[in-house]
């Protein structure tokens, strides 16, 4: 009789098991489906999830702005409208200002997991978020400022900016700030103009994606080296995350990490890409001397630190260790002489 309920009770679970309904997953991205970081996350994340998750689950995008408007996407994924979300984490200061750690950061995903970077994270996400961290993706490109004259150096060697007007957005806003420009919020879909009409001399813009707009023919300069960096995560729902199965969260977290890895080496390669595009379109790169750089890139995070403690006061002392434990010392004699 024992095997008898034995043989039923696995023949039961069997049965619950094969014919159990597919659990379904909404995602949005921060972008409409044309823009290369919706590409990317759907072609290189989305597509193999589900290929790998058949008959157990699949996340059914929904699409992005056009579906819930950018600014809402993170309050709708804290209220459980979406199941998961994958955008910018500097669309979160609102709620998590502690997001900015991603921006300010010089560790990798990598280095991040293992130094408990993550961790401090995840605390933060559920409490401020309701929503578990899965993952920070698409990382190596970074920021520049692109001039239409060529730059000029300050004795200690650091881009003279104060008479520039720059485009940029309130994620770069403090950095701009910081090396004292005179920035000038524009969506990205105005840029062109703007630059054609010469309400601005310069731009603030990623090391990607720049000729697809045809800003080149505008900026001929690019100041070297790129500061602060992409700040894409994934996140869902936390409530949706503690009901799933064990075995569907257990993919979820191994996808995500495949992807975190596979997205850096794409992304970097991008970044080498539109650099020789940008060469061949007459770019010139403008290096700051060896000395200043390491002082203009610190400076831009430290920007982004000082944004955090304004309104999170304790927040950088416990992040800024796990995220950007650089120290660097501004240098006191000027770099070039007579410059």
């Amino acid at each position: 009789m024992r095997k008898i309920l034995c043989t039923v009770f696995v023949a039961t679970l069997f049965c619950r098991t094969a014919f159990a309904e597919e659990v379904d997953l909404t995602f949005i991205t921060a972008w409409n489906r044309s823009i290369e970081f919706a590409q990317d996350v759907n072609e290189h994340f989305v597509a193999p999830f589900n290929e790998r998750a058949r008959g157990i689950a699949r996340i059914r995008y929904l699409g992005g702005p056009e579906v819930i408007p950018q600014r809402q996407m993170v309050y709708a994924l804290r209220r459980g409208v979406v199941d998961m979300y994958f955008g910018a984490a500097t669309y979160m200061l609102g709620l998590a200002p502690e997001a900015d750690a991603f921006l300010a950061a010089s560790v990798t995903p990598t280095e991040a997991r293992a130094n408990g970077g993550f961790d401090a994270i995840q605390g933060i996400w559920q409490t401020k978020l309701n929503a578990y961290f899965l993952g920070w993706h698409q990382t190596g490109p970074k920021l520049h400022i692109f001039t239409k004259t060529e730059p000029v150096l300050r004795a200690t060697g650091l881009p003279e900016l104060t008479t520039q007007r720059i485009r940029t957005t309130p994620t770069y806003r403090a950095f701009l700030d910081s090396v004292g420009t005179i920035p000038i919020d524009i969506p990205s879909g105005e840029v062109y103009t703007a630059l054609e009409r010469g309400t601005v001399d310069a731009i603030a813009w990623t090391s990607t994606s720049m000729s697809d707009q045809g800003f080149q023919k505008f900026v001929k300069y690019r100041i070297d080296p790129g500061v602060l960096g992409l700040v894409m995560t994934l996140q869902m729902n936390l409530d949706r995350w503690r009901g799933l199965p064990a075995d569907v969260r257990a993919l979820l977290l191994s996808e995500s990490l495949r992807y975190e890895s596979g997205s850096r080496t794409r992304f970097l390669k991008i970044q080498e890409d539109e650099k020789a595009r940008l060469a061949n379109d007459g770019m010139t790169f403008f290096e700051l001397p060896a000395e200043a750089a390491p002082v203009y890139t610190q400076r831009a995070s430290d920007a982004v630190w000082a944004r955090m403690a304004r309104q999170v006061p304790d927040a950088p002392a416990r992040l800024k260790p796990l995220f950007d434990p650089r120290k660097i010392v501004e240098p006191a004699m000027p770099s070039r002489p007579g410059s």
